[in-house]
């Protein structure tokens, strides 16, 4: 095994959105034997960084579910942007159907100044239909938006059409199934772009040649590993393209069944160091193969 490749939300991060030590100090000790690290997430490039330099980490990154690739010292090896007719159609839309979202450089994180806002009133409007969905949900989503690095607020549209800013990835948010379910359909069918889902509650744009799969083989190839030789973890759909080009694929125990059964392995939960747990097993594996008999 000579390159792991890690989700973030999920995987390496625990509920409380941090990297465990246990976590940190596993991913240091495949260093320390010689293998390649990597964080491929939807979030921005600095914001990866940023919680990579918080646990002491230094690992090469995709960012933007793949529409970046990054190496550990900072050189960008893969960029894939979202083309200006279909950012306009996708704003326009997004506008009109009143719906919540982040539009995304590698470095910044554009949301509507009034963001907070149409969440709540779209929480309110998801409680109607669904009694049962507790307030822990949308203060969670509110605390993790809000957490990133690099925001910037748009007072409208245009602040993002008229820039000469390349944006990489659009996330969308909705509490309101019945919302979601409507913009994932309508997005499934848009053909200028790959939609993925990363969480219960958004769906995700990206530039149709863009996947954390694609960024990670391109990233392997640049690193001069074969595929065979990757390990990929994550917990969501977005992280099935880099499970079906990884040798070994690794499903968090919190993960939904659907994404467990299309694994290789399925390690313990993102709240009990299933990073960390898989990387003990693996690395105990390699010594017992490379102990003379």
């Amino acid at each position: 095994m000579k390159l792991i490749a890690t989700d973030l939300d999920g995987t390496l991060l625990n509920s409380k959105h941090e990297v465990s030590k246990e976590n940190a100090e596993a991913l240091r000790l495949a260093q320390e034997n010689g293998i390649e690290i990597a964080i491929a997430t939807g979030r921005t490039y600095s914001d990866a960084i940023h919680i990579c330099k918080k646990a002491n980490i230094n690992a090469h990154i995709i960012s933007n579910n793949g529409s970046l690739a990054f190496s550990k010292e900072g050189k960008k090896l893969k960029s894939c942007t979202i083309d200006k007719s279909s950012l306009e159609h996708v704003l326009n839309w997004l506008y009109e159907n009143e719906y919540a979202f982040e539009i995304c450089t590698d470095k910044n994180i554009f949301l509507r100044h009034d963001t907070k806002s149409i969440l709540e009133k779209d929480f309110k409007e998801a409680k109607i239909n669904n009694p049962s969905i507790h307030m822990n949900i949308i203060n969670d989503m509110i605390s993790l938006i809000f957490s990133q690095e690099g925001i910037k607020f748009i007072k409208c549209k245009d602040d993002i059409l008229n820039s000469n800013l390349d944006f990489c990835s659009i996330t969308v948010v909705s509490f309101n199934k019945s919302k979601l379910n409507y913009g994932r359909q309508y997005y499934e069918q848009f053909k200028k772009l790959s939609m993925v889902i990363s969480n219960e509650y958004n769906f995700e744009l990206i530039n149709s040649n863009a996947s954390k799969g694609n960024s990670l083989e391109h990233l392997a190839n640049y690193l001069g590993i074969s595929l065979k030789d990757v390990t990929a973890m994550g917990d969501s759909y977005n992280d099935i393209s880099m499970f079906k080009k990884a040798g070994i694929s690794v499903a968090m125990g919190n993960a939904k069944d659907d994404i467990k059964n299309i694994c290789s392995h399925v390690s313990i939960s993102n709240d009990l160091n299933g990073v960390a747990h898989f990387i003990h097993k693996l690395m105990n594996k390699l010594k017992l193969k490379s102990t003379p008999a």
